[in-house]
């Protein structure tokens, strides 16, 4: 072979590798609204896009929901894949600096290592426990190294209450809890924590806490997936006919005129016990008005009668967690105050503070006038946790979905303040 032959093959070799790069890039680029480069393109057309690529990926890391609020407390980040196409499966732009498995919290993951397109990230009018369901099996699956999902314990009416960390919950020495849905029409906080929980394992290149092990989070999105889809599904979100009758008899005792409306604002397990009035904070002196099951308001027959009340006891007995969230509607408040003194009002007080001047939400220190026995009330008074309820929407509950991107625009940045020390 000559030397000009073979000089020749060596360029065309290199010449086929830029264009391959060229395409590469460009389909990468395809999320925000860039066409894909097609192979007879020229040689300075194929360099302009790779630059544009990169400096997409640039910006995607630099503005996305997941960077640290460190500094930034009143800054709500440009969500790139935020309900691109409004439909499962059409969000090319979710998680697009997604990782999952091995991270060197330096590397930014492989990206066929990327998890599927979730449900929550399409930003759907309403988010129910099949939904999230398969979300959390997702995360599970695309990061397997990272994330783990275990069931606390069954509902009442044979539901999985799902707990997903991540993080190594084993060799890390801090913990943070952030729930959702401990009350039934209040089922927008899961749509939110599982939002906030996509954007973080979508940036957990940016969080070397978790990925070299010292930090885990906790997330527990629905602590009441039955009375969730009471209120969403009305009787059809009884799975056995015992809850069924059991909600038609309460409904009953209740002096139920119009049903639909009614079970629209369940708030109850679906024992029509009110989750959050059955923890051991004040349980005692509670006077709950009622006696007896209902769709809002009774307490229960002892603190941590009902299952989901006692595995969530049961899960702050078996990690140390650092701080807690508790996700209500509606109010847009945060409350963080429960008689505590001393270092843990100081700590509990700092906290409520930057999440306030994050979200833009008040902070209410009037424990007084609400009713006591709800989980961040245990947690603080029995346990000693720096906790927060933040309350999210206004108007009613449930809060309309009209009002869920405010919601998660102020609320985006909430995981960096619990990270913080």
């Amino acid at each position: 072979m000559s030397k000009t032959v073979w000089i020749a093959g060596i360029t065309a070799v290199v010449l086929t590798a830029a264009v391959c790069t060229g395409i590469i890039c460009a389909v990468s680029a395809e999320p925000s609204g860039r066409a894909a480069v097609s192979g007879g393109e020229g040689k300075a057309e194929m360099e302009t896009e790779i630059q544009l690529a990169a400096a997409d990926r640039e910006t995607l890391q630099a503005g996305a929901p997941g960077e640290r609020a460190e500094g930034q407390a009143g800054k709500a980040g440009q969500t790139s894949g935020e309900s691109q196409n409004g439909s499962m499966g059409q969000t090319d732009g979710v998680n697009q600096a997604g990782s999952a498995g091995k991270t060197s919290g330096a590397e930014p993951p492989a990206e066929a290592a990327r998890p599927q397109a979730l449900i929550v990230d399409s930003d759907p009018q309403m988010y129910t426990y099949d939904q999230m369901t398969q979300d959390l099996q997702a995360m599970e699956a695309g990061y397997p190294d990272l994330v783990t999902l275990d069931s606390l314990t069954d509902t009442p009416d044979g539901r999985s209450l799902w707990h997903l960390v991540i993080g190594d919950p084993e060799k890390a020495g801090r913990h943070i809890l952030v729930t959702a849905s401990i009350h039934a029409r209040e089922y927008m906080t899961t749509q939110l924590v599982m939002k906030q929980t996509s954007q973080f394992l979508g940036n957990i290149q940016n969080y070397p806490e978790i990925t070299e092990g010292t930090t885990a989070f906790h997330v527990v999105p629905m602590i009441n997936p039955d009375g969730v889809s009471i209120s969403q599904m009305g009787l059809e979100g009884c799975l056995t006919e015992e809850t069924r009758e059991r909600v038609l008899e309460i409904s009953r005792l209740d002096g139920t005129q119009d049903m639909n409306a009614y079970l629209r604002r369940w708030k109850s397990n679906s024992r029509g016990v009110d989750l959050n009035r059955n923890f051991d904070a004040l349980w005692e002196s509670y006077n709950d008005g009622l006696g007896r099951p209902s769709a809002d308001h009774y307490k229960g027959t002892a603190p941590g009668s009902e299952p989901e009340a006692a595995a969530l006891i049961a899960l702050t007995e078996r990690y140390p967690f650092a701080r807690t969230v508790s996700y209500h509607t509606q109010g847009n408040v945060i409350y963080w105050y429960f008689g505590q003194t001393g270092e843990l009002k100081e700590a509990t007080m700092a906290l409520a503070n930057q999440v306030g001047a994050l979200t833009g939400y008040p902070t209410d220190a009037n424990y007084e006038k609400l009713d006591p026995a709800g989980y961040k009330d245990w947690a603080i008074s029995k346990k000693g946790i720096p906790s927060l309820t933040i309350e999210v929407g206004t108007e009613t509950s449930p809060v309309p979905p009209s009002q869920f991107q405010a919601v998660w625009r102020a609320n985006i940045g909430v995981w960096d303040v619990l990270l913080q020390e």
